[in-house]
């Protein structure tokens, strides 16, 4: 964007998700080393091979090298306390960029993470692997929580909505079994598509009024029908709540999570869930609803082609939330088992 936000939002991308990789990486050395104690000084590095191997590692190496895997890939996730370059870069870059940003990169790091812990969960490590991502899951969405209900930019407010759903995931991944896998996946799916519609109805607003500042957006819903409509839906969506798809994750994940060990996460994911939804909701109320001030800009016009990409995602994302395919549920469910074989 070639200004001095956009310059310094950049440079701490690359400084902070840099020593994450590094981190990462570092994590990926060690489980390497403590499997050339059961395999030998060479070996060839598979999910497969390690996880058969991992029972026989030395289980100081293995918890060492997966809180490593967790707080480097975990900064590229954008977990909490790992977060400080997500909100600023996801905000500064152009509507697109921050959508592939939320709705692509920062599943595939969540990956990472996952196929690690079925390897740590296979060394039958207790439940401390999955604990440590439940935490960070936890602590995500207290500080997305948090700055929503404060927030004063658009996109700023997306991007704190990246990191609260970032940690629900987490926290369907460190419940486990099949539905907080599969919940967690079905998650993903439905936040890429649901964050790439709130990025794109931001830049568009962004684009009209000219500014990124919440209180000056005014009258949203009666100057832009269509556009206004349609981001709204996403902001009802973003939330959790039905008819879409992220409510019926959230449940999923939720449903996982009602065992003796967890049912803390679950009691403080529900209540921030609620703290979201109204802290979130209520920015939209500002932007359609509240009269216009002195300080409310007069916006230009937009073209009817930015309707275009936020039908092409609320549509699925209806759909995903009012009917979930058999075979996908399967499909999820397979994949479940395939993370961590042998382990419930």
């Amino acid at each position: 964007e070639h200004v001095a936000e956009s310059m310094e939002a950049a440079w701490k991308s690359i400084m902070v998700v840099s020593a994450g990789i590094s981190l990462a990486l570092l994590g990926t050395v060690l489980f390497y080393w403590g499997g050339s104690f059961v395999l030998g000084p060479t070996y060839k590095m598979t999910w497969a091979v390690l996880a058969g191997a991992a029972p026989r590692i030395n289980p100081v190496v293995l918890i060492l090298a997966y809180l490593l895997v967790l707080v480097g890939y975990g900064t590229k996730v954008g977990l909490a306390p790992m977060h400080t370059w997500l909100p600023d870069a996801h905000s500064e870059s152009p509507a697109p960029v921050s959508a592939m940003l939320s709705g692509a990169l920062l599943n595939t790091a969540m990956i990472g993470i996952v196929r690690f812990l079925g390897v740590a969960r296979a060394a039958h490590l207790g439940y401390l692997p999955q604990l440590a991502l439940v935490v960070f899951g936890a602590l995500s969405l207290l500080v997305g929580a948090l700055f929503i209900v404060r927030q004063e930019g658009i996109k700023r407010l997306m991007a704190y909505s990246s990191i609260e759903h970032m940690g629900v995931v987490a926290l369907g991944f460190g419940f486990g079994g099949p539905l907080g896998v599969a919940g967690a996946l079905y998650h993903m799916l439905n936040h890429s598509l649901n964050k790439s519609l709130m990025f794109f109805g931001a830049g568009t607003m962004m684009r009209a009024y000219g500014t990124k500042e919440i209180l000056r957006i005014k009258a949203v819903g009666r100057i832009f029908p269509a556009q206004g409509a349609l981001w709204l839906a996403g902001a009802v969506a973003i939330t959790g709540a039905p008819p879409f798809g992220l409510f019926l994750s959230e449940f999923t994940i939720m449903r996982a999570g009602l065992k003796p060990s967890f049912s803390w996460a679950v009691y403080a994911m529900a209540l921030l869930l609620i703290v979201i939804f109204i802290g979130f909701l209520n920015h939209f109320r500002s932007m359609y609803y509240e009269p216009s001030t002195p300080d409310t800009l007069r916006p230009g016009s937009v073209s009817a082609w930015c309707v275009v990409p936020m039908w092409l995602a609320l549509v699925p994302l209806l759909v995903l939330g009012l009917w979930w395919p058999a075979d996908l549920w399967t499909y999820l469910t397979s994949i479940a088992s395939s993370l961590s074989p042998g382990v419930p």
